[in-house]
């Protein structure tokens, strides 16, 4: 009798939710106990009880959205050719389906599960806007009930809350394109910037799915931010004035959009390169952000000068290291200390690559060299299914751990290695001799990775 009058007062507690309007986010249904919600307090990141939370973790890069260099396809000039080859042969839907497929194998839950137990707590997660809409005009996927189908999203929150760790929804790749580079789908393509009939659509367009999206996962405390544009303008956000205005326009326009259906969620703008790319938040009145800023400087003595940028920045809001990498002569040991030492977040670019050598490259936590390419002109649909099958999972045998992930696991609690700082990186004393002289090892196989992909680029005119 009890049992059946809790599932009446159940139903009845749905159907007045439902009749109210309140969203509802269907992945928290699970019994997974709930992340506190964070939110900004000056330049720090707080939960409810006011207490500072630092981000640490990693990218689930190439999910969401490919890159050749790291996923198993290859084109220069980005996904967006290779999934309308696709769509040509096999239509939106298949194609769609096929993606899916792969996204489901690419990162699974034992992914979500790895991260925690290297003892991160976030997760930064690409998605690109072809996942969601079946083109650029903003027509949605929708499910069997006819709503907005966000159930590979929900079910990626879901993971989070299961394992502990908070997701940032990063929008990689947009309608119109929102920089030059292939890792927004296709290089050499921005229009989303245009004084142009066109480029005000995709703009329109960009403001309509973060409305949706928002308005999806409103009260989700496991969501940490709303990530708007990866890397927005590329390497032209400071010299060109024209486009500048319209991306800090654009951001007002979508932070504007978010708040009018979430309040709380933390945003995320994207400074990239420098903080002055991107106004202070007293210029729109924006409130609970974070900036971001991606490292990929080739010496130490730039990675601190860029740190000593973001701390006189004056902005009054915390900052952020979505991405880096150490390139050149920049160290690990130092990236990872002077961002804890500074109670910087920092999400590591990125956890799992395929390719030559990315079983032993510190691009990567999880890496293989035994990944088979699709060939999107030639390749079966069956086979293409099997390409994008369960070979690609990290546990699947084909992927080994490699040691860039025990070495980040080291600076995941916060430590801070005093005299890598000191020495600018010459000395490093964090994790085992064999981690570090590994790591050193994986350093030169990645500069040769980055130097032949840059050839690679240079050779077809994708490198810009």
């Amino acid at each position: 009798m009890k049992k059946a009058l809790k599932s009446a007062l159940s139903v009845l507690l749905a159907a007045v939710i439902f009749a109210a309007g309140i969203p509802v986010f269907a992945a928290s249904a699970g019994e997974e106990e709930a992340l506190p919600a964070l939110h900004t307090q000056g330049e720090k990141i707080v939960d409810s009880s006011g207490k500072e939370v630092v981000l640490r973790g990693t990218n689930f890069g190439g999910w969401g959205i490919m890159e050749d260099w790291f996923c198993p396809y290859t084109n220069p000039a980005g996904l967006d050719p290779v999934y309308q080859t696709l769509v040509t042969r096999f239509g939106a839907e298949k194609t769609h389906e096929l993606f899916k497929l792969y996204r489901s194998n690419w990162i699974t839950e034992t992914d979500y599960k790895n991260v925690a137990e290297l003892g991160m707590n976030v997760i930064r997660l690409p998605i690109w806007y072809r996942n969601f809409q079946s083109d650029d005009n903003g027509t949605w996927y929708r499910d069997e009930s006819g709503n907005i189908d966000f159930s590979e999203l929900d079910e990626a929150v879901g993971l989070c809350k299961k394992y502990g760790l908070y997701l940032i929804i990063d929008l990689h790749g947009l309608p119109g394109y929102q920089n030059d580079y292939d890792h927004c789908g296709k290089s050499k393509s921005m229009s989303l910037f245009d004084n142009t009939e066109k480029g005000e659509r995709y703009r329109q367009v960009v403001i309509e799915f973060w409305t949706e999206l928002a308005k999806h996962y409103s009260g989700e405390t496991a969501v940490a931010m709303y990530d708007l544009m990866n890397e927005p303008l590329g390497t032209n956000i400071t010299r060109d004035s024209s486009y500048q205005q319209t991306f800090w326009d654009l951001s007002n326009d979508i932070y504007k959009a978010v708040r009018a259906v979430d309040p709380d969620t933390i945003i995320s703008m994207e400074a990239i390169w420098d903080p002055s790319a991107i106004p202070s938040p007293e210029v729109y009145g924006w409130e609970n952000i974070v900036y971001q800023e991606h490292l990929y400087d080739i010496t130490n003595f730039t990675i601190l000068r860029k740190m000593n940028e973001i701390k006189n920045a004056g902005y009054n809001s915390p900052f952020y290291i979505g991405e880096f990498y150490p390139r050149g002569l920049t160290t690990f040991g130092y990236l990872f200390s002077i961002f804890n030492d500074r109670g910087i977040s920092w999400t590591t670019w990125t956890y799992k690559g395929a390719g030559p050598d990315a079983d032993k490259s510190p691009w990567f936590l999880y890496g293989s060299s035994e990944i088979e390419k699709i060939d999107p002109e030639n390749d079966s649909y069956e086979k293409l299914c099997e390409k994008f099958g369960e070979v690609l999972r990290t546990d699947g045998g084909k992927f080994n751990k490699n040691t860039f992930a025990d070495y980040a696991a080291n600076f995941a609690d916060g430590t801070v290695d005093k005299p890598c700082l000191m020495s600018f990186g010459l000395i490093d004393t964090v994790g085992s001799r064999d981690q570090r002289s590994a790591m050193l090892s994986e350093k030169l196989t990645a500069i040769k990775t980055t130097i032949l992909d840059w050839l690679r680029k240079l050779k077809t005119g994708d490198l810009l």
